[in-house]
């Protein structure tokens, strides 16, 4: 941990103005959005913007490997890129708990500074002189819902993102189940016609599918690898379109497997912190997170924390 003081003790430098962004953003009657804190400002314009939408309780290594997969397999037309780890304080389904909100937001730039520190590391050239930096922001919302959240970051004002990037939406097989469900969508005829200012947007979602384990009940709720990529391709064949999911919106939700996140959840990382097991912490967590989690005593009384809607 002695490595990562450096960091801790910058970021409990930064608590009262990660406290006075948050104040400022959940007093206003008309802000939809707003960035907190940006990791690496750079100028950069974006094409894409892969945005991690979580309740970050706290965030783990299965966090971060959605990030570096998903920009380890951008495309050239994809780039330049930025990232956006977002955070709702409105929640559709549950309250949230158990880490304050100001916590949050700290736990997400030390996990912006951990992806950063990765990826300079890969992407040093043959000469050791490292590529441009990855920005990655820490962003907050009020909306609850996805396609709300989009709306939200592309028409706020003034515009963080002048560039108009395309939005990819970073999610777990659970998620996309839940955005496709009518139930969310109640004022709209068909239910998922909701989704149209998204998709006519060009935004999408890559979603890493649920490994399937058949000793595992809760695995067993999502099916197998097979029968995930089933679902996909029904979307993309048009078998929700009497619910109102277009064919062509299909083109804009890939799914993909990643094994690095496998068997981390923040629920474990809760619990180790509790029994104060900071060596599984570390296991779980990335080092600067984990630095934070022991240096703040985070769930030291209360592990029961409940996942927000995306």
């Amino acid at each position: 941990m002695s490595e990562m003081a450096p960091f801790s003790s910058t970021l409990r430098s930064l608590l009262p103005e990660l406290e006075s962004a948050l104040l400022s953003f959940t007093a206003s009657t008309s802000s939809k959005f707003r960035i907190a804190r940006t990791v690496n400002p750079t100028s950069t314009k974006p094409k894409t913007l892969y945005i991690l939408d979580s309740s970050f309780n706290p965030p783990s290594k299965a966090h971060l490997s959605l990030i570096t997969s998903a920009i380890r397999a951008a495309k050239a037309e994809d780039k330049p890129f930025r990232v956006l780890l977002l955070f709702s304080t409105h929640n559709a389904d549950k309250a949230p708990s158990p880490a304050s909100f100001q916590q949050r937001i700290a736990l997400m730039t030390a996990l912006g500074e951990d992806l950063s520190k990765a990826w300079n590391k890969t992407n040093s050239n043959a000469a050791g002189k490292e590529e441009t930096p990855i920005s990655i922001d820490v962003g907050l919302t009020t909306e609850p819902y996805y396609t709300d959240k989009s709306m939200a970051i592309a028409e706020s004002e003034p515009p963080f993102y002048e560039s108009s990037p395309k939005h990819i939406h970073l999610v777990g097989y659970d998620t996309l189940i839940r955005f496709c469900n009518p139930k969310y969508y109640p004022n709209h005829s068909p239910p998922l016609s909701a989704l149209t200012p998204f998709f006519d947007a060009g935004h999408g979602l890559r979603v890493t599918a649920r490994p399937y384990d058949e000793s595992d009940e809760s695995s067993k709720e999502y099916g197998t690898i097979e029968e995930q990529r089933e679902y996909v391709m029904a979307l993309r064949r048009g078998d929700r379109e009497s619910e109102g999911f277009k064919s062509e919106w299909g083109r804009n939700v890939e799914l993909v497997e990643d094994v690095e996140g496998v068997g981390i959840s923040s629920t474990r990382v809760r619990k180790a912190a509790k029994s104060q097991e900071w060596e599984i912490v570390s296991q779980l967590c990335t080092e600067s997170v984990s630095a934070w989690v022991r240096d703040q005593a985070l769930y030291s009384e209360d592990v029961e924390g409940n996942k927000m809607m995306g």
